[in-house]
């Protein structure tokens, strides 16, 4: 395979360079520390309990929610931005973001891992929930549809579209040598890179992204309905906390996106390897995305002044005159900061990647306050009963606790652009020209019986799982006939999505 016009850069390039000592501080040393941290935080929480944390009941001056679900809901927007964002350059043939793809695979993959840690952390015996949520989950709470889509169809279709993305880059990399050889060769799986295999990973990618856009609507709004649907808890119930969650997830992870480029685009020793035109075209997304924000906070804003009952109109103005009004007036600061920032690169017409990155970190900050102010307030002012007004600041347990998670995050994916090319190698090449083969019949017709039957049993265990789960033909507060129905679900969205693996990699050739 040689490519046509231009010559793709060393391998080398491509991955993150050799550290010098400051890079391994700040890397590698510095986050190893901050896990040994956050185990310390966490295991002081297992041993003397949740009382160790400035969690408390709800009605007691505190939140039973806090930290750890702030940022369960920032990586799990964080998440399903990043399989838009990949989806979107496959489906619609957006050539300046196919170099961010795989940043935005990784990102996806890491973020729902680091989700599951943040419910993990928050529970207070996290073995029984392991056990109790997949064995009782009812269809008709949102937590179902958070729990499965999410779990189900999130990190399959993360998993597989970062796999079928690097199984040419991983024969590229065995075929250079290395330790890591092996490790390779499992990943490239056969992977020959002829006209046929090529046509059948772009037909694959191409039919998953498409399957993925719904879905991704729908498994991340059915977090925002864990909020939106509970009426007795006035700052959350609300048909706009869904699609406002949609949006600042978007905001997010367009925000990461930025924020790594500019790095990348910066120390990467491949030279503009990430094409200027990114940064125009994510900051130019982004400006709609934060102007759509806006809106949809003034939206609410005047809905729980003029019409808001009287315990609405207490969240309202504790967000935005009380205790809370200084992490507020922060969010709407960091917002105004970046839009205009990125402003100056819409109206100039010319990539400014230190800028627009610089304006991906303003947004997270205020996507973190975002989250403080949609999962705090509500619990601690949003009361119809006459409860006493309370106050939520994390302390020092849950900031180590998630310092920890964050930092495995940071040391896994700076382990991973060190060991696998971060830019896809396919960025630099043209397309083939050359002449497709017909395949055999008996190859097309196993691929095919191969690739339906994978596609059929993942549709009926779907469609009985979700069935069991909904206690079809029992009465709905009996437990479900067949036990872990919601697992039996989840493994028929699974197979679904491998669908696309099998379609390209079974039979190899």
């Amino acid at each position: 395979m040689k490519p046509q016009d231009r010559t793709h850069p060393p391998l080398a390039s491509l991955r993150l360079p050799k550290l010098g000592p400051r890079g391994i501080v700040l890397l590698y040393l510095l986050p190893l520390a901050f896990v040994a941290l956050g185990v310390y935080a966490y295991a002081q929480q297992r041993l003397h309990g949740d009382i160790v944390t400035d969690m408390r009941s709800v009605g007691q001056g505190g939140a039973a929610w806090g930290l750890y679900i702030m940022f369960d809901i920032f990586f799990v927007g964080l998440a399903a931005t990043a399989i838009a964002v990949t989806t979107a350059a496959h489906l619609f043939r957006v050539r300046d973001l196919r170099p961010l793809s795989r940043i935005a695979e990784v990102l996806a993959v890491l973020s729902l891992v680091l989700a599951g840690m943040c419910v993990m952390a928050d529970q207070g015996r996290p073995l029984v929930a392991l056990w109790n949520l997949p064995h009782y989950a009812r269809t008709m709470s949102p937590f179902f549809g958070s729990f499965t889509l999410i779990v189900g169809v999130g990190v399959a279709a993360s998993l597989v579209m970062l796999y079928l993305g690097g199984r040419g880059d991983a024969a590229w990399c065995a075929r250079s040598g290395g330790s890591a050889r092996w490790a390779y060769r499992v990943w490239a799986s056969g992977y020959r890179g002829n006209p046929r295999e090529l046509r059948r990973h772009r037909r694959a990618r191409f039919w998953l992204s498409l399957t993925l856009f719904p879905f991704i609507v729908v498994a991340y709004s059915t977090l925002g309905f864990v909020f939106g649907t509970q009426g007795g808890r006035p700052g959350w119930y609300g048909a706009l906390r869904a699609p406002s969650m949609l949006v600042v997830a978007g905001i997010s992870g367009v925000g990461v996106l930025l924020a790594v480029a500019a790095l990348l685009d910066r120390h990467l020793e491949a030279k503009d390897v990430i094409p200027k035109s990114a940064f125009v075209r994510l900051g130019d997304v982004e400006i709609i995305l934060i102007s759509v924000f806006l809106y949809l906070l003034a939206a609410e804003a005047l809905t729980q002044r003029y019409a808001g009952h009287a315990a609405e109109l207490r969240v309202a103005n504790a967000v935005v005159f009380g205790v809370y009004a200084p992490a507020f007036w922060a969010m709407i600061g960091t917002v105004l900061v970046a839009l205009v920032m990125l402003g100056v690169q819409f109206l100039r017409r010319k990539p400014m990647p230190a800028l627009a990155g610089w304006a991906g970190v303003l947004v997270n900050v205020a996507v973190v306050l975002r989250r403080y102010l949609v999962v705090v307030p509500a619990q601690t002012h949003g009361h119809y009963m006459d409860y006493p007004e309370g106050i939520y600041v994390p302390n020092w347990i849950e900031v180590c606790v998630v310092l920890g998670i964050l930092s495995i995050g940071l040391l896994v994916f700076v382990s991973f652009m060190r060991w696998f090319p971060i830019i896809p190698l396919h960025a630099y090449y043209g397309r083939m020209r050359q002449e497709i083969e017909p395949e055999p019949r008996r190859r097309v017709l196993l691929r095919g019986s191969l690739t339906g039957l994978t596609f059929v049993v993942g549709l009926v265990l779907a469609a009985f799982g979700l069935a069991m789960s909904a206690r079809f033909g029992t009465e709905p507060f009996l437990d479900p006939i067949v036990p872990f129905s919601p697992v039996i679900f989840i493994v028929g969205l699974v197979m679904t999505i491998y669908t696309a693996a099998v379609y390209v990699v079974a039979p190899p050739g």
